[in-house]
């Protein structure tokens, strides 16, 4: 699907650039590497946030065609709020989402509750306005056997160990690296649209990114961040299990980006425009307590049609960093499988897998 493609090539570039902007203090760079070598030794943090978009526009056609077209009327304006806890040592983490819409002066607001644990994944199918979901789904928590699932997949559990927390840190360090101080900033706290109200921070640093600095920071992106993750991945076999990749598939990455980097450099540099790319995190005691990530971009063929428009923001913040954390709901005993969960819809896992398949295609 071409809009899909378009938006996925911006989708790449804005997650390069943004995992770059986590930060912390001193000089800002410096700031930045000390906390996230200090954020990836938290071992338990309660959490909040909000993902909105103040636009998504799609090619009118394109959208009509999959039917997706009322989708992105209702993400206009559509607000996504979530809060949770983690914690390394119950090898669990807590999260309670709830979507926010307004359609035809109607306002709409959904939640669902996840739960994971080293070997399991709970959510609660919420009840629906106008759609009919059978009770058994709605009344439940649906179980999904994540060690199974592993198994199947040639992947690791959700558990977080000393060699993910190496892999992690390495990972940022290589993120950070390439990119020098002119892309960092420390703004005022009253310049920062966002920042929580009443918060206060020993430092504030912002990494951003305009239509200027979009192609040299892709092109830092491209030549030495990826090659370097990709090196580091595959000089450590067990970084490879860990990702669930083979080193035939670092080889094959490599490849295509050393093939056709230059390519895409210049087709982003024809297509891509970049309004703004800010990713500003507020630091106190050298953790990270406060991020926010900007984005607002476009990008169109080079023949003029079919332009996709992004303009999204994403605020979390992050409390009580290394201390116990008292979960809301009890691990559910009373669940419904996910196979369960299918049958009811006359699906089986194999056919879920065929649709997950179709839709990378």
């Amino acid at each position: 699907m071409k809009w899909m493609k378009k938006a996925a090539v911006v989708a790449m570039a804005g997650v390069l650039l943004a995992a770059v902007g986590c930060s912390n203090g001193k000089s800002s760079k410096e700031a930045l590497h000390d906390s996230l070598n200090k954020m990836s030794e938290v071992h338990s943090y309660a959490f909040n946030g909000t993902l909105g978009f103040d636009n998504l526009e799609l090619p009118a056609g394109e959208a009509d065609e999959l039917g997706s077209s009322m989708v992105t009327d209702l993400l206009k304006g559509a607000k996504l709020t979530f809060d949770g806890q983690y914690e390394m040592d119950a090898k669990r983490t807590d999260v309670n989402l709830k979507l926010e819409w307004k359609s035809e002066g109607t306002s709409t607001t959904v939640e669902v509750p996840f739960i994971v644990t080293e070997d399991k994944a709970y959510f609660k199918v919420p009840s629906i306005p106008l759609i009919q979901l059978p009770e058994e789904l709605t009344s439940k928590f649906i179980e999904i056997d994540l060690k199974k699932l592993a198994e199947e997949q040639g992947v690791t559990t959700f558990a977080q160990t000393d060699k993910q927390r190496e892999l992690s840190t390495k990972l940022m360090d290589a993120l950070i690296e390439p990119y020098e101080k002119d892309y960092f900033s420390e703004p005022k706290a009253a310049d920062v649209q966002g920042l929580p109200d009443g918060e206060k921070y020993d430092q504030i640093v912002q990494f951003k990114v305009t239509n200027e600095t979009f192609v040299p920071a892709l092109e830092l992106a491209m030549n030495k961040v990826v090659p370097t993750v990709i090196d580091m991945i595959a000089a450590d076999e067990e970084y490879v299990k860990l990702l669930g990749l083979k080193k035939e598939d670092l080889d094959t990455a490599k490849k295509y980006v050393a093939d056709n980097g230059p390519k895409l450099l210049e087709q982003a540099k024809k297509t891509v425009k970049v309004n703004e790319i800010a990713v500003t995190s507020g630091l106190q005691d050298d953790y990270m307590t406060y991020q926010g990530i900007d984005t607002d971009l476009s990008v169109t063929p080079e023949d003029g049609s079919g332009e996709v428009k992004v303009d999204m923001y994403l605020r979390m913040q992050y409390k009580d960093i290394n201390k116990k954390q008292t979960f809301k709901q009890e691990i559910p005993s009373d669940t419904t499988t996910l196979e369960e969960a299918l049958a009811m819809f006359g699906l089986d896992t194999s056919a879920l897998k065929a649709l997950e398949e179709q839709a990378l295609q």
